[in-house]
């Protein structure tokens, strides 16, 4: 009995050292463990989606005593006194959960979750999520102009972060669950997969990569799969049947899609001056700004009840063409200042479903008004409203593509594709021209977290022009003649070459695309030209000592395949080229390296007792605290690629805010004090580093 019992306790051992091992593999076979994680994330934000709707409804039919089968015809039916106080009743409620939770939270909904992924590789904290959406269930069931997609954005993002908390994820594979976990948001909120799909990579992501693409998408199903499953597989609005008929009517769409540009900048424009006066120059106490938002919201809606919660109710009127064309003008102003009001003093929800009964009301304004022009361009009014929403989301987040595919998704109508995506082009164009941000990245702007800085191209910003700059070039002087230079490169296969002056001083440069229209009429012409006259004269200068992103951004806004290389010391002297295609490869290169090492950056960071991990032959992975010569100073500036010989791969720093984030290295990131360091190299290189006072 004895040698029986230690026979089992010796098998539960082995096979408990077996499970860890297993699991062990598992957890850094990077595209299984993701998957599994990716399938949790989809199936729990479905489940979550279903529960904030059913409490939403719950609190309107607290709220509103009304009798009716829809939340406008609860409130249409409920007495004036109760539509104007439910509101300020239901602000009251959020802003007191607002303080007492989030009132150190510089943003919220969609914004929050960007900023997540984008300084705190994706952090958020579990009951966080949760919160706003009751805060949110009760604004909207009182009536308060916003949507719940925000907060079902949040509730997938934090349940993606608190699942890759609970196994310690890295922080690429969190990123990624994060932004899988919001497009399950908008997927289960609207039934649309592919949608929320590319709601993640347009939004969070803002770069596609099959594998991420492939994290979400199966997010997104799992979600949407739980959602119609407890709700039914249903288009979320109707529409009626639509042929194009005529390339004229093309002209009505594009015409739409400038209004909605209009429009969508307004929106963004009115929230964000709104929020800035209540939060910035009212100096009110909150629960007094609640007050006066929930009396505006609700006198509002004693005279327009159609601007009151979610609006799904009127974007049904508008598609059934039912809403008189002058009262759907006055609800595209009325909505933007209801749901400006609501978020400015306290109320939570998002600006989704705002914005598409704002475009819905201004489609059906502008349907019904080019169907009183040309009834044979515009035979159904209703369309424009669909068309509307797709331009409003457009404009407002700068997703053409997801706005496009969301109406597809959300109408099951196919034939409303080829108008929404010149509506939503155009909207998103015009926008641009008014406003360069959207209204999810505008809050960050304003606390100086500026997106276009934070992107993984800060990977270029480590690595110098002189690392990869090629000194091999074909120079010919000013006064070559055309024959002679259509030689060169034909024969020669020569990609770009290098025009002197006769003094030596760089005059230009030649590629292939110089000579293919002169090459057409070269009988004439290529006695009488030479290099002088065709070369390319005004082309940026490179710098030896500049980072590749900046050179990266120029050579794409130019479309040039190379650009000529200088020294500091003489700026008229070409020493060699730099070449697009070396820049990707490198970048490329970068990339994998980290995505590479991330992993055992996460290792190290997890790990109590071992701060340095063997990665092949003499390399090592280490983490070390900054030294102190460091502080204050650049990695540019110290050099340290080249001067030590190691690579930084990540650093974790208390910089923001005062939150330890992890920060993808950059050229321009200057050292403080208490950071820490994971890097890599040759463990006598390292050594070095850790001995520096």
């Amino acid at each position: 009995m004895y040698f029986n019992i230690i026979s089992i306790r010796k098998n539960i051992i082995k096979s408990s050292l077996r499970l860890v091992q297993l699991y062990d593999k598992l957890i850094y076979t990077e595209y299984l463990f993701i998957y599994i994680l990716s399938i949790f994330v989809g199936i729990l934000t479905g489940f979550a989606e279903v529960f904030l709707k059913y409490l939403i409804n719950v609190f309107s039919k607290l709220f509103f005593i009304g009798e009716g089968k829809t939340i406008l015809d609860r409130i249409t039916n409920s007495p004036w006194y109760i539509v104007l106080l439910i509101p300020v009743i239901g602000i009251i409620l959020s802003q007191i959960i607002n303080l007492l939770f989030f009132k150190k939270s510089k943003t919220h909904g969609v914004s929050h979750v960007i900023e997540s992924i984008v300084l705190r590789n994706g952090y958020i904290k579990p009951i966080a999520p949760w919160l706003k959406a009751l805060a949110t269930s009760i604004t909207i069931g009182a009536g308060g102009s916003v949507g719940p997609e925000g907060p079902a954005v949040f509730l997938g993002a934090g349940i993606a972060s608190t699942v890759s908390q609970l196994f310690k994820a890295n922080s690429m594979r969190t990123k990624t669950l994060v932004a899988a976990g919001a497009g399950a948001g908008i997927a289960a909120a609207f039934n649309a997969p592919i949608a929320g799909a590319l709601f993640a990579i347009e939004i969070f992501l803002m770069d596609f990569k099959f594998q991420q693409f492939s994290v979400i998408v199966i997010a997104t199903v799992m979600a949407t799969f739980v959602s119609r499953s407890l709700t039914g597989d249903l288009a979320v609005f109707q529409s009626s049947v639509y042929h194009l008929t005529s390339i004229l009517e093309f002209i009505w769409f594009g015409l739409l899609g400038i209004f909605s540009g209009i429009v969508s900048w307004l929106f963004i424009d009115i929230i964000n001056r709104t929020e800035e006066y209540f939060h910035l120059k009212l100096h009110i106490h909150p629960i007094y700004k609640s007050i006066v938002g929930g009396i505006v919201v609700g006198t509002m809606g004693i005279f327009l009840p159609y601007v009151l919660g979610a609006g799904y109710d009127t974007i049904d009127l508008t598609i059934l063409n039912k809403l008189l064309w002058y009262v759907a003008f006055i609800v595209v102003i009325i909505k933007i200042l209801t749901t400006a009001f609501t978020l400015s003093t306290g109320g939570s929800g998002g600006v989704f479903a705002p914005a598409l009964v704002v475009g819905a009301a201004l489609g059906s304004f502008w349907g019904q008004i080019f169907n009183f022009v040309s009834p044979s361009l515009a035979p159904k009014p209703e369309i424009f409203a669909l068309l509307g929403m797709a331009g409003l989301l457009a404009g407002t987040m700068h997703a053409p593509f997801t706005a496009t595919i969301m109406l597809f998704e959300l109408t099951k109508n196919q034939d409303l594709v080829l108008p929404a995506m010149l509506t939503t082009i155009i909207s998103v164009t015009t926008t641009k021209k008014l406003i360069n941000e959207s209204i999810y990245t505008l809050p960050l702007l304003k606390y100086n977290i500026n997106l276009k800085n934070k992107t993984e191209l800060n990977i270029l910003e480590s690595i110098s022009v002189k690392d990869i700059y090629s000194k091999e070039m074909d120079i010919i002087l000013e006064n070559e003649i055309f024959p002679n230079i259509v030689k060169k490169i034909i024969n020669e296969k020569v990609a770009v070459l290098v025009v002197n002056s006769n003094v030596g001083n760089f005059y230009g440069l030649i590629t292939l695309d110089t000579i293919k229209e002169i090459l057409m009429d070269s009988e004439s012409l290529g006695q009488l030209l030479i290099a002088g006259d065709i070369a390319i004269k005004n082309i940026p200068k490179i710098y030896v000592e500049q980072n590749l992103r900046e050179v990266w951004e120029i050579i794409n806004r130019l479309n040039y395949d190379a650009l000529p290389v200088f020294s500091e010391n003489n700026p008229h002297k070409i020493i060699g080229l730099i070449h697009r295609k070396d820049i990707d490869s490198k970048y490329s290169q970068e990339l994998e390296r980290f995505d590479l090492t991330s992993n055992f950056a996460s290792k190290i960071s997890a790990s109590f007792d071992k701060k340095t991990v063997p990665l092949f032959e003499q390399f090592v992975l280490s983490e070390i605290n900054v030294p102190k010569i460091f502080i204050g100073k650049s990695i540019m500036e110290l050099n340290i690629r080249n001067k030590y010989g190691v690579e930084i791969i990540s650093i974790r720093s208390n910089q923001l805010n005062k939150e330890q984030i992890e920060v993808i290295p950059n050229g321009n990131f200057v050292f403080q004090q208490d950071d820490v360091l994971i890097v890599a190299g040759k463990q006598d290189k390292i050594n070095v580093l850790m001995n520096l006072e």
